[in-house]
């Protein structure tokens, strides 16, 4: 971007403009956090007057500049921004400010606003995010030749919180590995927290921090246009390296008795303040949430100028679709996201050798994927190794080479799973990401919020029960599977062997919301009547009796379905024939079902029981409060494979004997 003379004039009335709309707003709703949208009125008032490339009629024109705030308790910036700008946003959403049903929540939510481009609050996400989009954006422009046609910015906002969060550094180390030179954090250092001065519990030179992580940084005052520009300007030359502009600014500008404390950070002013802020500002008192016919004027003849821009784009692009039409081709895969023909056949043809761990079968499915979805792109945290992620053709991406589509994400776990939302949200890539399933704990927050989203990232979670042996306790999941599927709006898969798996992945694919495929260490051997199809429907029988009424519906996840099957047999030898196996790859599917559909598949029996090596938690809506449970409600040990089998008592033999005790004492009674 070209530096030019400034109209500060027309500036300092936008950035009045968004002080008093935020604190119009904020003392509306009667709660709030003024502080960030006072301190960083200037900034984004340049952003959105002159920096940032936008059509706030087109908001998911794929060359757009994004901006996210990752502080996003200062969601009145925003807002405001948005407003001004001509977004499909309006004043009385403005007024409406954290009141139920309106799109202006109290922190920003993808889907209820246009130009929100993700989900923020939970403090460093943001930036994590950040650094998804503009890697996707790297991705997608090398991967497709489309050299200046793809070259939109991500500029991020943070705070001192965001700074403190780990996830922020996990991912900030990632951004300035991969020379993600398109990617601008805006730090605003106003050195108080929410809890009090910085000084109190953060002193690290995070100047220091960035420039080891290979960024370029440069410190200005966030409430100096001329600096501003002159930082944005000096960020654009920076093709291989993410930039960091460290804002030294006033928390709560120009509130008379609370500015640069800690007191303006997370609560409304007050009448009495209010008034006084907007009067030392030069702001009018009176009407609440004005903004000038001058600061009106202008982004109507900005928004002018923007859709010039955007249409200069749209020709360049049909020269472009023209000129090359087995990459337009791509692009419309990649922005249509569709599955190839006979997807579900091709799928279910794909050779997965019996007796092998899920993981194992997963890694087949996806070198079939990867050959038929050209811009599914994955990764994981240091294990491709082990959870089976890589697809084995292409190569890893890196600073110097962004077409590749596997990812090295390092032990980032958090980072890893913040980035993946980003990466989806950048709208033309689908993303899986994998490791071992106990380390689902350190990215929950950044499922929780793809969950929110509706984000469809798909996790590969392996190592998936205390039967992955001698790793021991520690990297043993007991609890995890009723965590996530204790959590709203994600779909939770645990497979049984190959069929299964490909069911899994063609659901994961399919779906608009987030999946996790929880997959084995241990061989699983292949189990007679899994059904690829069957998955979509959350549980099937497997095994069945001739009998209506059932002595026992054994219900089954994973690489214990086969040992359903084996207590079957053992119930049956000992003539107990009216038994029904039932495999329940998941919670989340099945409950989606008809009331008929799952009173078919359960069936009327004596006596439920549940085998799976994870935590009982959840499995009683399906058996009854009376229906036994299978489980490890303990956490692990450190041992073969065949001794926590006996330990635990996850053998036919042992499960066996429980069940016919508890048939005795049925007949009895």
């Amino acid at each position: 971007m070209s530096t030019h003379e400034l109209n500060k004039t027309e500036l300092n009335e936008i950035a009045k403009a968004i002080r008093g709309l935020s604190i119009d707003a904020i003392e509306a709703a009667g709660c709030g956090h003024p502080g960030l949208p006072l301190g960083c009125a200037e900034i984004g008032a340049y952003l959105y007057a002159k920096y940032l490339n936008y059509n706030p009629k087109q908001t998911d024109w794929s060359n757009r500049d994004r901006f996210i705030l990752s502080a996003g308790h200062g969601s009145m910036l925003l807002y405001s921004c948005l407003y001004l700008a001509g977004y499909d946003v309006s004043l009385d959403d403005i007024k409406q400010f954290r009141q139920l049903n309106a799109p202006t929540a109290g922190h920003p939510e993808y889907g209820e606003l246009p130009g929100v481009e993700t989900t923020t609050g939970p403090l460093g996400q943001g930036l994590a995010n950040g650094v998804g989009m503009a890697l996707g954006n790297r991705m997608v422009q090398s991967q497709l030749n489309l050299k200046e046609l793809m070259n939109g910015r991500v500029v991020v906002l943070t705070g001192d919180g965001c700074m403190m969060e780990g996830v922020t550094g996990e991912a900030s180390s990632l951004a300035g590995h991969l020379g993600l030179g398109n990617l601008t954090v805006i730090y605003d250092s106003n050195d108080i927290c929410l809890d009090g001065p910085t000084e109190e519990c953060f002193t690290e030179d995070v100047a220091q921090r960035y420039e080891s992580y290979g960024w370029d940084v440069q410190q200005i005052d966030g409430h100096n246009f001329n600096e501003i520009q002159a930082a944005l300007a000096h960020a654009d030359t920076q093709n291989k390296k993410p930039s960091l502009i460290i804002a030294k600014t006033t928390i709560g500008f120009g509130a008379p008795s609370v500015a640069g404390t800690s007191e303006v950070h997370g609560k409304a002013l007050g009448e009495s303040e209010a008034e006084k802020t907007k009067e030392a500002l030069g702001i009018p008192v009176t009407p609440l949430f004005h903004v000038s016919n001058d600061v009106k004027s202008y982004f109507e003849t900005h928004q002018q100028q923007l859709k010039a821009k955007y249409d200069s784009w749209e020709t360049q692009f049909k020269q472009w679709q023209e000129q090359n039409p087995e990459l337009a081709k791509k692009w419309s895969q990649y922005n249509l996201q569709t599955l190839p023909n006979n997807f579900e056949e091709h799928l279910s043809n794909v050779e997965i050798k019996d007796n092998i761990a899920t993981r194992q079968a997963s890694s087949a499915v996806l070198q079939y994927l990867y050959e038929s979805i050209p811009n599914l792109v994955g990764g994981s945290a240091d294990l491709s190794c082990s959870d089976n992620t890589m697809m084995k053709k292409d190569g890893i991406v890196s600073a110097d080479n962004y077409s590749e589509r596997n990812i090295k994400y390092g032990v980032r776990e958090f980072a890893m799973a913040a980035i993946a939302n980003g990466l989806v949200l950048q709208g033309q890539l689908r993303t899986y990401i994998g490791t071992f399933f106990t380390f689902s704990d350190y990215m929950k927050n950044a499922i929780r919020l793809a969950a929110i989203m509706r984000v469809p990232v798909i996790y590969q979670f392996t190592h998936d029960s205390v039967l992955l042996g001698e790793d021991g306790p520690t990297h043993q999941p007991v609890e995890h599977l009723a965590s996530l599927r204790a959590t709203p709006g994600i779909t939770v898969i645990r497979p049984a062997d190959g069929n299964e798996t490909k069911g899994a992945w063609s659901v994961a694919l399919r779906s608009k919301e987030p999946v996790a495929i929880v997959l084995s260490r241990q061989k699983c051997p292949k189990v007679v009547g899994t059904q690829q199809g069957e998955i979509k429907n959350g549980a099937y029988i497997i095994k069945d009796s001739e009998n209506t009424e059932l002595d026992f519906c054994l219900l089954a996840t994973g690489s214990e379905l086969s040992l359903a099957i084996e207590v079957a047999d053992q119930l049956s030898q000992k003539g107990i024939t009216s038994v029904r196996v039932v495999s329940v790859p998941s919670f989340e599917l099945f409950n989606e079902q008809t009331r008929e559909y799952r009173n078919k598949i359960l069936g009327n029996a004596r006596q439920y029981c549940s085998i799976e090596a994870q935590s009982s938690f959840g499995w009683h809506q399906y058996i009854g409060r009376d229906g036994i449970t299978i489980s490890m409600d303990r956490f692990g040990a450190s041992a073969p494979e065949s001794d926590l089998r006996e330990k635990f008592g996850f053998t036919a033999n042992a499960i066996t004997k429980k069940l016919l005790t508890v048939h005795e004492v049925t007949l009895q009674q």
